[in-house]
């Protein structure tokens, strides 16, 4: 079993929601496959959020699903879970890009974080830590939290963002994690909760 490392906050953008609030939407397997610090923040898909909330959300799914991806690139035991792991990257490197170009080219006041916030880099400290036989569940266990944030956050801005062109940069991310979340539980499901990942 993983160690747990719960208890860690988002900066910046803290919501009041438990670490341990449990998945849903067909993600229910991640309480059996990961017990490391989860994503937290969005508890729908149906909350308003201003783009000063969004856009440093958003930057911050991005750059742990890339940095995540390159770990499981280089730790992963299974092809399946190294496929994933690489289509992680180019695909949120290509998000965050969107994300910088609206930036860049619109008066929002608010810069793109650099760096990722303290609840993202400690689940990236949870897969430094996995050993190499927990790495495979560890990495899925924590895709399947965080794409169900990633959905909650894309979809309420879409339909409920305060900037019409920033709902559509979100609107165009929904498609692509929609595409995630739904690999995410094709790999749950070909390995089986528990099962051994070597």
């Amino acid at each position: 079993m993983l160690a747990a490392a719960c208890g860690q906050t988002s900066d910046g953008q803290g919501s009041g929601a438990e670490t341990g609030s449990g998945p849903a939407n067909g993600m229910a397997t991640v309480a059996k496959t990961f017990e490391g610090p989860k994503p937290e923040g969005v508890s729908g898909p149906n909350e308003a959020f201003t783009r000063t909330y969004y856009i440093p959300a958003a930057a911050n799914s991005d750059m742990y699903e890339i940095e995540a991806g390159k770990l499981a690139m280089e730790r992963a035991s299974r092809p399946e879970v190294k496929a994933f792991a690489q289509r992680m990257i180019t695909d949120h490197e290509k998000t965050a890009k969107a994300l910088r170009g609206f930036v860049e080219s619109n008066p929002v006041n608010i810069a793109v974080p650099s760096h990722m916030d303290a609840r993202r880099r400690a689940m990236i400290d949870n897969l430094e830590s996995s050993s190499a036989q927990e790495f495979d569940r560890a990495y899925i266990g924590q895709q399947a939290a965080a794409h169900q944030e990633a959905l909650n956050l894309h979809k309420s801005y879409a339909s409920r963002g305060d900037d019409k062109k920033l709902a559509k940069v979100a609107q165009n991310t929904v498609a692509i994690v929609e595409h995630h979340a739904k690999a995410v539980t094709d790999l749950e499901r070909a390995f089986g909760a528990g099962h051994d990942t070597r």
